[in-house]
């Protein structure tokens, strides 16, 4: 009798430990998701991110001319889309990739596009395309990064900003 009082026991502690688990492995290491969609074309276009706080902290002096950065924090940031998309003249199959900046100088990026991430600040495996991007400063400092997508028609623009920095690159329906 003895026992199964202790199973029971156990049975309530794991019943009610588990959506504060759950709670504590979904916060990551409390950045908050963030997903941005746009209609382009004939289909839908989205990402997936985390969004890190600036905490002071400047974009283009943290990272060095060569990285390549994850496009957020926490996890893998990703591209989802519905139709195939043409970047830089290169067309993606519809699908989900993985994004990340590559600074190539103080002035200057691409988006990079893969089937797989890097390793922290390595070049990611299968690279798909690099799409020039433009590079401009903020209107005011953003604490914590966001992601836009836009779309007009078949045309559509991707934009991140976090501390002073805006990143932007266009891109279309294929």
């Amino acid at each position: 009798m003895g026992r199964m009082i202790q199973r029971k026991s156990w049975l309530v502690v794991a019943v009610l430990a588990t959506p504060l688990l759950v709670t504590f492995f979904a916060l990551g290491h409390g950045n908050e998701h963030g997903l941005t969609s746009a209609q382009i074309g004939q289909g839908m276009v989205s990402v997936e991110y985390h969004k890190p706080l600036a905490k002071g902290r400047d974009l283009l002096s943290m990272i060095q001319p060569g990285a390549y950065w994850r496009m957020g924090a926490d996890a893998t940031t990703l591209l989802k889309t519905e139709i195939d998309l043409n970047f830089a003249g290169t067309t993606i199959p519809k699908g989900e990739y993985a994004l990340s900046a590559h600074f190539t100088d103080s002035e200057s990026w691409s988006l990079v596009l893969s089937k797989s991430p890097g390793r922290r600040g390595g070049k990611p495996a299968d690279i798909l395309v690099e799409a020039p991007g433009t590079l401009g400063k903020t209107q005011a400092p953003v604490e914590a990064m966001t992601i836009e997508l836009s779309g007009q028609g078949s045309k559509g623009t991707l934009v991140l900003e976090w501390g002073n920095s805006r990143l932007s690159v266009d891109f279309s329906a294929a």
